[in-house]
């Protein structure tokens, strides 16, 4: 019998009996061409099935040339406030092919970014000195020299903001101030630029982070109880001398 008709006579009879059942169906191949096919594993084996979902796009950087490029910006998210109400600029600002880039300059030196040479360090390293919101004739500072790196990478942060709760890496030059300003997944680059790609990027994120500190502390704690007790069981001492009962008694004399 074809297998069909073999599983049919089976279930059904299972169904008459009334008999709980759990069937497993398996199959050498498919019985259709699956069109969208996410994950195979094994040939002829199983197949999971799934939509395929297109990525979302990843607008390209802000970048300004004169005759090469020399300033690559980005971010996911660019968002603006004044008295509390946020304006998303990100569709504003990225992708955007004519967007308007006067005022802008670069030299090799000082641009809002500055590069500098630290002998300690042996390098250059940038700053970036401070961002300025115009509005109406007005201008809003915002002190941004946390945002620094060595002068051969970029500057990534996951969130440069004047919220506290983001870091507060862009503090305002008066407080307290009507703008607030947030950048998520922000990166930057000004000197060094190659082409219209981020150099490696120099992370904001400390090498010790809170949880690395407490670790630290607790496992040299750990290891200074360990050591304080090991030297204690090493300097224990056993009598070098024992009471014999045949022979003459240990006699202990105080010495004062």
């Amino acid at each position: 019998l074809p297998p069909r008709k073999v599983i049919g006579q089976v279930l059904s009879t299972l169904k008459s009996e009334d008999i709980p059942y759990t069937a497993a169906l398996t199959a050498v191949r498919p019985s259709r061409v699956a069109r969208d096919v996410a994950m195979v594993t094994g040939g002829l084996g199983r197949q999971l099935l799934q939509r395929t979902v297109a990525p979302p796009a990843i607008n390209a950087p802000v970048s300004y040339n004169d005759t090469a490029p020399r300033i690559l910006f980005w971010a996911q998210n660019f968002s603006v406030a004044y008295r509390e109400h946020w304006e998303d600029l990100t569709s504003r600002t990225f992708g955007v092919q004519d967007l308007n880039l006067t005022g802008s300059s670069w030299n090799d030196s000082i641009f809002t970014l500055a590069n500098r040479f630290y002998r300690l360090s042996a390098r250059y390293w940038f700053t970036l000195e401070n961002l300025e919101i115009h509005s109406n004739g007005s201008v809003a500072y915002f002190n941004a020299s946390q945002v620094t790196g060595p002068s051969i990478y970029s500057f990534h942060c996951e969130h440069v903001s004047s919220e506290n709760e983001d870091g507060n890496l862009l503090v305002p030059d008066t407080q307290p101030s009507l703008w607030q300003m947030t950048f998520r997944d922000f990166q930057i680059q000004a000197f060094n630029v190659t082409g219209e790609q981020f150099s490696y990027a120099s992370n904001c994120a400390g090498f010790f982070s809170p949880g690395i500190w407490m670790g630290l502390l607790t496992s040299l704690f750990m290891l200074f109880i360990f050591t304080y007790g090991l030297h204690m069981i090493l300097s224990l001492k056993t009598m070098d001398r024992f009471d014999d009962h045949k022979g003459p008694t240990i006699t202990l004399t105080q010495i004062v």
